[in-house]
């Protein structure tokens, strides 16, 4: 019992000091072992070390922690012990942290970091966080600082694709302060290990359930002043603080990397809360300092550049550089030349001098935000308050380019080789190779700050390989390259975090003429069966650099071969060989096939002896297709072909002729004919295309054919709907049905129109009539009811029907009214109880009662006449006062509505 009263003491007293929380973070990093074995299985431990800074005030009334509470996130909690720091600032704790300010003025700031380890059991969202009971009395832009809790959190994102991740560092400590009517700015300095993107945004001082303190405010900056922060480079600017005092200011830190789908998503997120103590200094101002424009260099490239900083004032200033150069793998970057006395309003700053040895191991896909902080001394201010600045150099280290990049020909296929790349760092790997290709050999200039290969540099990607690769055939996505063609190649590295190496060296090369080179793919009849193709081919061209018949002698061989689609595999339909070199034929006629169902697809191959040289770029005839319409047929073709079809002539064969007449040339692929062209009639068609290859020595033009094909015009399309309108009048009865005749407008081959007509909004429309086209109008007289719906079709020659115009519906306007009074006396007059005014209503619940609750009439008849009769004794009733209930049904547009009256009247004698 003592004992526990002895600890509780400890924590009454240990609270009852002023807690003077500063300024704090929550950081995390996740360390080894990374993984485990777990029956033969290997899988992923997510163990952390989670580090608690906090900037607090310190001195004899001031609460001290040895240790703090962690909340993880997943339930659990912990007491993280401080690990920085001798003994000579407390007396009880093994660990009293660090004074790092401490002015005569009696400002001071003390340092403190506490660590605990701890490890999730899997994937999820842990938003970690600490709470101290109390902030220090008097921060103005919050209500009852003192009883406000001091709270801290970072959220955590575990996930098994991202892969690992740790938070942001920060490197630059929130302790600076501020003077009244001048600018104030801080920037922490952040820096992730990973290689993540960050963004900064302002936020709030929270309290112990992570919501917004009581009366929490952003400092004021003055009419048209500024309070925010840079989200790409993390400056808080505060410009200008309108009052002296004490201010807590909060912004957040976000990580940001792609996912498996190349989307940015958050990882993660650090929130710094931290303490602006404003003063006075009237006669200072900010320092300055000026960076160098953002650059991107080639990994082993030395930086060396000029840091601009001073003062207007006379004072002595001071710069620093943090983050990004000056955080990242090692050689670190070095700053000289980094104090300067302004003695001078003539000379108010002096060059410091940036230098940085990047190496392999600084490659990564987001620059280094190298952070560069000026601070003066606060002259002439008396205590001094020294201000600050910031400035931000990025800086992206890409990797070197690929070396000893070849193209040599082979065939109709290109070998691209290459060497390894010796730039290939443990924490950053790479990945893959990839071959970007262009159509011609004019100069690529690389840009290194562009990420990739721009698409208008005119490459484009035509395959990857894996990391250890260094060979790679373009042979063109299985079609073959072109004869005659120049081609330009790159080849990039691709390292794990998605960074690309500059361009390699670009080589051009074509391929050699060592192989036949086809010239026509000609549809000469078109049949299901007995159709036919002539193909035609060039030999090789024997000269230095393309064919050596000393190197490779005869026989010589050519194997034309087919296929009907991409899908199917070649199949030899022709040989033709001899022992010498011009001997063998270059042409054949494809018979007995197939022309009409698709395209026909063709290579040859070459063969010289007992060596297969090599074959042709594939070539397919072209391949036409009809779609009828109304008066006009859609033409669509296509082909692949190693040669470019500039130009196709489209012949037309009409119903009273034997022979096809060229009626229109185009450079595209579809063509629409509406030149005279009937419904009902059929049109045959084929495509001649004109091409050549973009070698001036191959012959041209090359003229080939599809098929033939014939459609029959028809008129597919519907006819607009009408438009619809109503004219209606209730109590006699009338509607008028009006709508639009669409024949002048878009369809002037209506024939009819159908009028649809339902009784309510849910039932389903049935035809009620049917008119001829000069029709427009339909009349009702006389109806009981007129609600309804009512649409409208049109319907054309070649009974296309329209889709249903948009309703239109009326309702009807029934009416039901009782009397108050009824003269039972027999004098003719008023002799009955019944209804004053009755239309359109389909059924009444009315039900009559004496004073006394008795029931003396009951009826469903909308035209009811009571004469007074009591349904109960058979006789006529009392004078006196009855009562009604009445329930109304009445027929609506969205069915029957019961309306329900209430009423008494007045039986007189």
């Amino acid at each position: 019992m003592k004992r526990l009263l002895f600890l509780f003491l400890i924590f009454v007293s240990a609270y009852g000091f002023a807690t003077h929380n500063r300024a704090g973070e929550l950081l995390y990093k996740r360390i080894a072992p990374f993984t485990q074995t777990l029956n033969n299985l290997t899988v992923q431990v997510y163990t952390y070390s989670i580090t608690l800074i906090k900037y607090t005030d310190h001195g004899p009334q001031v609460a001290d922690r040895c240790v703090d509470t962690i909340y993880f996130g997943d339930g659990q909690r912990g007491v993280a012990q401080r690990i920085n720091g001798g003994t000579g600032l407390c007396q009880d704790c093994p660990q009293c942290g660090t004074l790092i300010i401490n002015e005569p003025s009696g400002y001071k700031v003390k340092k403190n970091i506490y660590t605990i380890i701890h490890t999730y059991s899997g994937s999820g969202s842990y938003l970690i966080r600490t709470f101290d009971p109390n902030r220090n009395a008097g921060i103005i832009n919050m209500s009852n600082s003192v009883n406000q809790p001091f709270y801290l959190e970072s959220l955590l994102i575990i996930n098994n694709f991202s892969g690992a991740n740790s938070s942001p560092e920060f490197n630059f400590p929130p302790i600076d302060r501020a003077c009244f009517d001048k600018c104030f700015y801080h920037n922490p300095g952040a820096f992730d290990s990973d290689g993540d993107s960050l963004s900064y945004e302002i936020s709030t001082s929270r309290g112990a359930n992570g919501q917004t303190v009581a009366g929490y405010s952003f400092p004021y900056a003055g009419v048209g002043g500024t309070y925010g922060i840079d989200a790409t480079t993390g400056k808080l600017t505060w410009c200008k603080p309108q009052a002296q005092g004490e201010y807590n200011l909060a912004f957040i830190v976000k990580e940001w990397r792609k996912n498996t789908s190349g989307v940015y998503q958050i990882i993660g997120y650090v929130l710094r809360d931290m303490q602006v103590v404003v003063g006075s200094c009237p006669n200072n101002d900010p320092p300055t300092v000026t960076v160098p424009i953002d650059t991107c260099v080639q990994a082993g490239a030395q930086i060396t550049k000029t840091i601009i900083y001073g003062d207007i004032n006379i004072n002595t200033v001071t710069l620093q550089g943090n983050g990004g150069a000056f955080a990242g793998p090692t050689p670190l970057a070095t700053l000289s030349n980094t104090s300067y006395a302004v003695t001078s309003t003539l000379t108010p700053t002096t060059a410091a001098t940036f230098f940085w040895q990047t190496a392999c191991s600084h490659i990564r896909l987001q620059p280094y935000q190298t952070v560069f902080k000026v601070e003066d001394s606060g002259a002439p201010t008396v205590p001094a308050i020294k201000l600050v600045n910031f400035a931000t150099y990025n800086i992206r280290v890409v990797p070197p380019a690929v070396q000893n990049v070849t193209a040599v020909p082979i065939g109709s296929t290109m070998k691209i080789s290459w060497t390894l790349s010796t730039c290939n760092p443990t924490n950053n790997p790479i990945t893959a190779y990839k071959i970007y290709r262009k159509n011609d050999c004019s100069p690529f200039v690389y840009d290194p700050c562009q990420r990739g290969i721009s698409p208008s540099s005119g490459f484009d990607s035509v395959g990857q390989t894996i990391n250890t690769a260094t060979v790679f055939i373009d042979n063109n996505g299985g079609n073959g390259l072109v004869v005659g063609q120049d081609y330009s190649y790159l080849v990039i590295a691709i390292y794990k975090d998605g960074s690309q190496s500059f361009g390699s060296s670009q080589v051009c090369a074509k391929l050699k003429r060592d192989i036949p080179v086809l010239l026509n793919v000609d549809i000469l009849s078109t049949s299901v069966s007995s159709g036919s193709v002539y193909v035609r081919w060039t030999r090789p061209l024997v000269n230095v650099g393309n064919f050596d018949t000393l190197v490779l002698p005869g026989p010589y061989q050519f194997n034309l071969k087919h296929r009907y689609n991409s899908t199917d595999t070649y199949t030899t339909i022709f040989n033709t060989s001899s022992p010498y070199f011009f001997k063998p034929d270059t042409q054949f006629v494809h018979s007995n096939i197939n022309t009409d169902a698709t395209s026909q697809d063709y290579i040859v191959e070459f063969v010289a002896g007992t060596t297969t040289v090599g074959a042709s770029q594939r070539a397919t005839s072209i391949f036409l297709t009809a779609t009828p319409g109304d008066r006009k047929i859609n033409l669509k073709w296509s082909s692949a072909t190693p040669w470019n079809n500039y130009n196709y002539t489209v012949y037309r064969k009409n119903p009273s002729q034997t022979t096809f007449s060229a009626i229109a040339t185009t450079s595209l692929t579809s063509y629409t004919d509406t030149s005279k062209v009937a419904n009902r009639y059929s049109y045959c068609y084929k495509i001649l295309g004109t091409g050549q290859y973009s070698d001036p020595s191959i012959f041209k033009p090359l003229l080939n054919n599809s098929q033939e094909v014939c459609a029959t015009a028809v008129d597919l399309t519907p006819p607009c709907s009408p438009t619809l309108s109503i004219v209606a009048d209730c109590p006699t009865g009338m509607v008028q049905i009006s709508w639009t005749d669409v024949r002048p407008i878009c369809s002037d081959d209506v024939i009819k129109y159908i009028l649809f007509y339902k009784p309510t909004i849910d039932e389903v429309y049935q035809q009620v009539a049917t008119f001829a086209s000069s029709v427009t109008t339909f009349n009702y007289d006389g109806l009981e009811l007129i609600s309804g719906c009512y649409a409208v079709q049109s319907v054309d020659s070649s009974n296309n029907v329209s889709p249903l115009s948009f309703d239109f519906c009326i309702d009807n306007c029934p009416i039901f009214e009782l009397p108050n009074i009824v003269t039972l006396n027999g004098d003719g007059v008023n002799d009955f109880f019944k209804a004053i005014r009755v239309r359109q209503i389909k059924e009444i619940d009315l039900v009559i009662f004496d004073r006394w609750g008795n029931l003396v009439y009951q009826t469903k008849d909308p035209y009811f006449k009571w004469d007074g009769t009591s349904m109960q004794s058979n006789l006529l009733v009392s004078e006196g006062t009855f009562f009604y209930i009445c329930d109304v049904f009445e027929p609506r547009l969205k069915g029957i509505v019961k309306r329900n009256l209430k009423g008494f009247m007045q039986v007189v004698k």
